[in-house]
């Protein structure tokens, strides 16, 4: 599955593995997402088309997908059975940020993304559910954020 494809699908769930020092001693999470064709995936960090998702999570997951962690309830009804709209990407002097997830956006309006590394103790190291207003917000000074779907259609 490539990137592209996401777009239009389903969330069914979204599992997480947190570690409070992993080999490097930082802070580490990995949100795990199944769609509703059973399949799952990680959320990427690069805007590489040809990137195939299924395989890089089979070579990269923390954990099974049944062995990761449940979201809380609250958060599971924001993208429980919500279709993928697009996908974003930041980037800082026109150069994607890898050291930043992407963000999915979804039918209901929110923004899926998450935190994967920090010092221990600080930052938000978690999944991050965003609102439109939020989401805007991580697009300031040299740091924009550009659509996966607005790209394909400009190729």
């Amino acid at each position: 599955m490539k990137l592209s494809d996401l777009i239009g699908k389903k969330i069914s769930k979204i599992r997480f593995n947190y570690q409070y020092e992993n080999k490097h001693g930082i802070q580490e999470f990995q949100s795990q997402i199944r769609l509703s064709n059973k399949q799952v995936v990680l959320i990427p960090n690069y805007p590489d088309l040809k990137y195939d998702l299924i395989e890089h999570h089979a070579n990269n997951k923390s954990s099974s997908f049944l062995k990761a962690k449940r979201c809380g309830l609250t958060s599971r009804l924001l993208f429980k059975n919500k279709e993928i709209l697009d996908i974003h990407f930041r980037y800082h002097d026109n150069k994607p940020m890898v050291d930043s997830s992407a963000i999915f956006e979804l039918e209901n309006g929110k923004f899926i993304t998450e935190n994967n590394f920090g010092p221990q103790g600080l930052g938000d190291i978690d999944l991050i559910i965003l609102n439109k207003s939020q989401f805007q917000d991580l697009a300031y000074d040299d740091i924009e954020i550009r659509s996966l779907k607005n790209d394909i259609l400009k190729s």
